[in-house]
């Protein structure tokens, strides 16, 4: 599964440098100025737009792109009849978002990921290797990352289900619901894998 989309980016990018150029030119021949009015108009609402972009992406960028990404995913299940479905939706702190799908009675897994939200990608489970759930160990037997992971065509594709910039214990109730999340959807992924099979 793809899990980086340049294309989306240089999408998002491109669109908000000509939505500014064309602001600046519309005021800037709504009040008649000269050309290098126009080009400074544009010059700066391209700067302005970037500013609120890299903003707004900061304060509402997951929940925005989340709701493309539920749409393409609800849309995906409709079309290929996802009926009896797991969701798990990995919006973990200080991570990139991503859905994933698994239909346990025919083991095909949908997945779409924040960096790509307009693409719904579908594998059949018997396609995916070394399903696993783990985290990353941090000192004094702490930890700050806990996911689970598979593998399709030799690339790895992991889902946070515990993320923090702080040491947790892994005693902690955090740390907990996050491996038992990851424990549940590997049981989830091996059984469609056997569905599949």
């Amino acid at each position: 599964m793809k899990k980086y989309d340049i294309k989306f980016i240089l999408i998002e990018i491109f669109s908000i440098i000509a939505a500014s150029v064309l602001i600046g030119f519309l005021i800037s021949f709504l009040t008649q100025d000269d050309i290098e009015t126009v080009l400074n108009m544009g010059v700066f609402f391209v700067i302005l737009l970037l500013c609120f972009f890299t903003l707004g992406l900061f304060f509402f960028g997951n929940n925005l792109i989340g709701m493309i990404a539920k749409k393409t995913m609800e849309k995906k299940s409709e079309e290929i009849n996802m009926n009896h479905f797991s969701s798990f939706k990995a919006e973990a702190q200080f991570t990139v978002g991503s859905l994933l799908r698994i239909d346990a009675e025919t083991g095909r897994i949908a997945y779409v990921s924040y960096q790509n939200p307009f693409e719904c990608q579908v594998v059949s489970a018997k396609d995916i290797t070394d399903i696993k759930s783990d985290y990353i160990k941090g000192p004094f037997g702490g930890t700050r990352y806990v996911y689970f992971e598979f593998y399709y065509n030799n690339k790895r594709v992991r889902i946070p289900t515990f993320t923090s910039r702080n040491m947790y214990s892994l005693k902690s109730r955090e740390v907990l619901e996050g491996i038992s999340k990851g424990d549940t959807f590997c049981d989830i992924l091996v059984h469609a894998k056997n569905v599949a099979m």
